[in-house]
C-alpha cells in the first residue's frame, strides 16, 4: 500500500471513529500514524503536496464534526437540566395552586354555614311512610325527564318517568314504593336525572338538594358541605338562596 493511501486509510479510520459506533481513533493516534508514514515514504516517490494538503483538511474536518457533536451533546444536556427546572417549577406552582384554591374554598364555605343553598347531586331522606319530591333543574325543554333512585349500595330501586317539562326548576314525587310496588324501606336514597329533548337530544338536567347548611368537613377529596344530614361537595353548590 502507497503511503498516500496508508494516509486515505488513516483519515478514514479516524472518520469512522467521529461516527456513532466507529473504531477508536482518536486525533493523536492519526496525527502519530500520519507522521510515521511521512517519515517512512519513499524518497523516490513523495507524497503530491495537493493529495497530503487535501488529507488534512479531510482530518480539520472531521475533527470540527467532533468538536461539533461534543457541542450539541453539552447543549442538550443543559437544555434538559433546564426542561427538568422548569417541570419542577410548575409542579410546584401547581401544588401552591391547589392550596391555595382548597383554602379559598373553605372560608367560602365557613360563610355559608346556616345559610339555604341549591347543591347538585340530590339525596332523599326516607321515613318509609311520607311521599317526598326529588327537585330537578332543567337547562331547556324536555319530552321527558327520567328519575333514576338508588339505594345505599348504588342498587336502582325506582325509575320515575315524566312528560313534557318547561326549562326550569320541578319536583317530582315519589310515594316511597319500589318497581314491584312495596314500599321503599326507610333511608337514604340518592338520585340521578337524565333528560331528552323535543329534537330527541340530551338536555342538562340535574337532580338537586335544597336545605340549610348544617356544618363544614375537609378531607382528602376537599371541602364539604353537610346539607340533610349528608356531605356534599363544596363543588356541587348551585345557588345561596
Amino acid at each position: 500500500m502507497s503511503p498516500l493511501s496508508s494516509a486515505n486509510s488513516a483519515a478514514s479510520a479516524f472518520s469512522t471513529a467521529a461516527s456513532p459506533g466507529g473504531a477508536q481513533l482518536g486525533r493523536d493516534e492519526f496525527l502519530q500514524l500520519l507522521v510515521a508514514q511521512l517519515r517512512n515514504q519513499d524518497p523516490t516517490s513523495p507524497q503530491d503536496g495537493h493529495e497530503f494538503a487535501a488529507q488534512l483538511a479531510q482530518f480539520s474536518q472531521v475533527e470540527q464534526l467532533t468538536n461539533i457533536n461534543a457541542a450539541i451533546g453539552s447543549q442538550a444536556g443543559q437544555l434538559a437540566a433546564l426542561a427538568g427546572s422548569v417541570d419542577g417549577l410548575h409542579t410546584g406552582q401547581t401544588d401552591m395552586a391547589n392550596r391555595l384554591s382548597g383554602r379559598i374554598d373553605l372560608q367560602a364555605a365557613t360563610a355559608l354555614i346556616g345559610q339555604t343553598v341549591e347543591m347538585a347531586g340530590a339525596t332523599l331522606s326516607w321515613d318509609g311512610a311520607t311521599a317526598t319530591d326529588v327537585p330537578v333543574r332543567l337547562d331547556g325543554a324536555a319530552r321527558e325527564v327520567e328519575v333514576t333512585i338508588r339505594d345505599a349500595d348504588g342498587a336502582v330501586v325506582r325509575t320515575l318517568r315524566t312528560g313534557s317539562l318547561e326549562a326550569g326548576a320541578h319536583a317530582i314525587a315519589w310515594d316511597g314504593a319500589l318497581a314491584d310496588g312495596s314500599d321503599a324501606p326507610a333511608g337514604a336514597y340518592s338520585v340521578s336525572v337524565s333528560a331528552v329533548g323535543p329534537d330527541g337530544q340530551p338536555v342538562g338536567a340535574t337532580a338537586v338538594t335544597t336545605g340549610t347548611v348544617e356544618r363544614i368537613t375537609v378531607d382528602a377529596d376537599g371541602v364539604a358541605l353537610w346539607v340533610g344530614g349528608r356531605p356534599l361537595a363544596f363543588d356541587a353548590l348551585l345557588a345561596v338562596l
